[in-house]
């Protein structure tokens, strides 16, 4: 008898229907959106009473993002391969004394983040998100160099300096703000408290609210301590047809104030916003598009679109190793050049319920 029951439990599991991974995790990296919280998307769909969901997800990004000014009048010294020192740096910034304002920013960022999601009841999961992070060179600017010239087209400055630095740089007045030059190790990042709670649901879709809570524990690059976060929005998903499903989901964050340095960079409330496309028609590899929207999370500058509102993709593939474990592959790319994203990221996941 046991052994029977052993079985048909075996071929319920296998008859389940995969989990449905939900929009992606997305997170905006670039270098001046470590600090504080930013907009990420959330599954809109609780885990059920009393189950478990853990996710791990590693993320390697690229960023190379200077100020307008810089590309659009760089100093004739600024060419061949330079290896960017604080001499160096300091005769850039030196450059533009009029500019109340200037970035440079040059690195890979490592992210790992653990997510531990739990249903507190049939409607509400609450959720903890723990985020670890490593700056560098890393190497990822050969192969984005290699792709860029596959499709016949480039990006000012790559080819001017040396590849696989790590630079994060801020200039006001002619003169060096703040510099972080090489690598640094691993460190915790800010925790994200939350809760998803279903306000309606159907066999074709349901709508979510959301609230998300980041307090300030840990000092970006060891300088720049965030305010407490606070974001709150709607989360959605609808299934037009049994091989697809569309989610879509939005959320306001409200920034608090933190240290001095943090405060000089005068971040603003903003809005973020999501849609994904996710296929439904296999069952071990499902496709997915995501569209990662943001608005300017900065008061207007010259020199820097800061303010404006930013456009990113993720295209990738859940690969389900079963029905209660998915894997994620995604590479994420900017879309409106905006000098404020991350250039190019890659990432991958997984996803197990218990």
């Amino acid at each position: 008898m046991r052994s029977l029951l052993a079985l048909a439990l075996g071929l319920s599991l296998q008859a389940q229907a995969p989990l449905e991974p939900g929009p992606l995790p997305t997170r905006n990296m670039f270098t001046l959106l470590q600090a504080p919280m930013t907009y990420q998307p959330l599954d809109p769909r609780p885990t059920g009473r009393g189950a478990w969901q853990f996710s791990l997800t590693h993320v390697e990004s690229n960023v190379f993002e200077f100020s307008d000014l810089i590309k659009d009048h760089p100093p004739a010294w600024l060419n061949g391969r330079v290896t960017l020192d604080r001499a160096r740096l300091e005769a850039l910034g030196a450059a533009y004394p009029q500019a109340s304002f200037l970035f440079w920013f040059d690195e890979q960022i490592s992210r790992t983040t653990l997510q531990v999601r739990h249903g507190l009841t049939d409607r509400t999961d609450v959720f903890l998100e723990l985020p670890v992070e490593r700056h560098g060179g890393g190497g990822l600017d050969g192969p984005i160099e290699a792709f860029h010239g596959a499709f016949g087209f480039g990006q000012w400055g790559r080819e001017e300096v040396a590849r696989d630095q790590a630079v994060v740089a801020t200039f006001r007045n002619g003169k060096l703000d703040f510099l972080r030059l090489g690598p640094s190790a691993t460190r915790l990042q800010d925790p994200v408290l939350g809760l998803v709670h279903q306000l309606r649901a159907s066999e074709r879709g349901g709508l979510s609210a959301t609230l998300a809570v980041k307090p300030p524990l840990a000092n970006a690059y060891g300088t720049f301590r965030a305010g407490w976060d606070v974001a709150a929005g709607f989360s959605g998903w609808w299934r037009p047809t049994p091989g697809q499903t569309v989610y879509a989901g939005a959320a306001w964050t409200f920034r608090g104030r933190g240290n001095a340095a943090y405060d000089r960079l005068d971040y603003r409330p903003d809005l973020g916003a999501h849609l994904t496309w996710e296929g439904r028609r296999g069952r071990a590899v499902q496709p997915f598009l995501q569209l990662y929207f943001l608005s300017g999370f900065s008061t207007p500058r010259p020199f820097a679109k800061l303010h404006e509102g930013s456009l990113q993709h993720d295209l990738g593939v859940h690969v389900h190793l079963s029905p209660r474990a998915f894997l994620t592959l995604r590479y994420i790319n900017n879309i409106t050049h905006h000098e404020n994203t991350d250039d190019a990221s890659f990432a991958a996941g997984v996803t197990v319920k218990i």
